[in-house]
């Protein structure tokens, strides 16, 4: 087992923390303030072929895998972007790259990834107000006309419309069955923008570097070739956009929690209190040095679940709902550690502490929420019953 990065891996580590750290906390704190898209932070990424990392050669891209990709993005989060910084990989490289290079036909390949490695950006729309994280009972539905299809239906919680070029839509094309739930499901791809999909954009938390809306799906015609993989077995082309995503998030969570104790280290060190600086202190010393453990810790298990997804293997779902679980409560209590530490300072927006507190709780709720994840590591790793 070798845990080194080859030098082509470091080469691109330590380019991705350049150009990150490139775009500094006043940057954005505006993209923050604003709810606007980072477009030069995401030209810059574009630029450097950052994008391109997990396409296929002959498409434009590097040729890598998703571990490549998890290392690109961790560095590119270890900075003031934070969670922006490798949040926005799922918008394009995951939701259209992984979708098309695993399941794509030829065609689709050759009409879609070009463009995901010169940087388009795609939207995923499979979650609904009802069936929320049971997304095998959505009511979406696609009728099949002499053209192709019809797809009716409305979503929830679903990002980036504003700034897509393409849509991944997760559809019925036949009812549920009790017996086999996942079977009539499939995956849809289309063009943005379109008249007969809109967005109505809600107020959040964090994260204001992507818009998230309610999806509203009037009569959206799609023709044949719109469909990726295997009409009604979508369940197994979806996986191979949601471990991705996943493990791509956890590695971002790492990146960012990883910023956030450097940051509460420096402050430490140069705050003096009482005659010497507050990083002497044990009752600081401590909790930071624990967010750091945790982190290197949820590291290993993020670049392991890369690592198994790269090679096929069928452990890949266990690892990357714990790599997520883990990442998740790792950064977030980096982030309060971080607050703690700089104090009163922490809690104003100024800092930008705060602001990666409020990106990263979403960590924790998805795209897959804490319960959803140890529930699947119940059933599937320690072979307990199905618990939902």
């Amino acid at each position: 087992m070798e845990f080194a990065l080859t030098p082509e891996q470091e080469e691109m580590r330590r380019t991705a923390l350049r150009v990150a750290r490139s775009f500094d906390n006043e940057y954005w704190q505006k993209i923050d303030s604003e709810s606007v898209f980072p477009r030069a932070y995401w030209d810059a990424v574009v630029k450097h072929g950052f994008t391109g990392v997990a396409v296929d050669a002959a498409y434009g891209g590097s040729g890598l895998g998703l571990l490549d990709l998890a290392i690109c993005v961790e560095a590119l989060s270890n900075s003031p972007a934070g969670m922006g910084g490798g949040g926005i990989f799922v918008a394009g490289p995951v939701f259209g790259g992984f979708l098309i290079g695993k399941h794509g036909t030829p065609a689709q390949k050759g009409r879609f990834l070009p463009g995901i490695a010169a940087g388009d950006l795609w939207a995923g729309a499979f979650t609904e107000a009802n069936s929320g994280s049971n997304i095998s009972d959505i009511k979406t539905v696609a009728t099949e006309t002499d053209a192709g299809y019809r797809i009716r239906g409305q979503k929830m919680f679903i990002s980036n419309i504003a700034v897509a070029k393409h849509i991944a839509i997760y559809a019925r094309t036949a009812p549920r069955s009790a017996e086999q739930k996942t079977h009539g499901v499939t995956l849809f791809v289309t063009d943005l923008p379109n008249p007969r999909i809109t967005g109505k954009p809600f107020k959040k938390l964090g994260s204001h570097w992507m818009d998230t809306n309610a999806v509203f799906l009037d009569d959206v015609e799609i023709p044949a070739d719109g469909i990726v993989g295997v009409e009604g077995r979508g369940w197994g082309a979806l996986y191979d956009v949601l471990n991705p995503e996943r493990i791509i998030l956890a590695a971002t969570a790492i990146g960012a929690g990883l910023w956030l104790v450097e940051q509460a280290v420096r402050h430490a060190k140069e705050r003096s209190v009482w005659g010497k600086p507050i990083g002497t202190h044990q009752g600081i010393q401590f909790p930071l040095a624990q967010a750091k453990a945790h982190l290197d810790a949820a590291r290993l298990a993020v670049l392991e679940s890369a690592w198994l997804y790269d090679r096929g293997d069928s452990r890949c779902g266990i690892a990357a709902a714990a790599a997520k679980y883990s990442a998740a409560h790792a950064a977030l209590a980096a982030a309060d550690q971080a607050i703690q530490t700089l104090g009163g300072a922490g809690y104003m927006v100024e800092s930008g502490i705060e602001r990666h507190w409020r990106d990263l709780r979403l960590n924790r709720i998805a795209p897959v929420s804490d319960e959803m994840a140890l529930g699947y590591i119940a059933q599937h790793d320690l072979g307990l019953p199905r618990s939902y």
